[in-house]
């Protein structure tokens, strides 16, 4: 059992544990109760998981499997309903663009030209990742 303040009272039988303040911040943010040993005074903190996450932006590996893992919850209480979805054809979006009036076009440039941009930065972010990742682990086997 994991609680949010400290010290022991043995007329309850219930031990409690002493937790830093972003256990419990990260605590709402993810909407759950995280593990208390993440969070104990001396242990490594994981890293810090934004709740304003966008959708189509950079998404670190632990978010994921936040995500994944509230999904899987979610599906087991709830029965998803499968949406068919059309998709539009290359040929469909280059005639549906060349008869958009002249301002939305442009807006949809700026949109489209946007988006790449977007992917660009969530690319690079990534890349930085996987360096990161290489350089710790060669670091941990050369310490090793």
């Amino acid at each position: 059992q994991s609680s949010l303040c400290s010290g022991s009272y043995a007329e309850f039988g219930k031990q409690w544990y002493q937790r830093r303040v972003r256990g419990l911040f990260d605590c709402v943010n993810q909407r759950t109760i995280l593990p208390v040993d993440d969070y104990l005074p001396g242990a490594i903190l994981p890293p810090h998981l934004s709740p304003f996450v966008k959708e189509g932006g950079y998404v670190p590996p632990e978010q994921v499997e936040l995500l994944s893992r509230d999904k899987a919850d979610k599906e087991e209480e709830e029965v998803v309903e499968e949406k068919k979805g059309e998709e539009m054809t290359a040929e469909d979006k280059r005639l549906a663009v060349m008869a958009m009036p002249k301002k939305r076009k442009a807006l949809y440039n700026k949109m489209i030209h946007s988006n790449k941009q977007k992917a660009k930065e969530v690319n690079k972010l990534k890349r930085k990742r996987e360096e990161i990742e290489t350089s710790r682990a060669a670091k941990k086997k050369t310490a090793a």
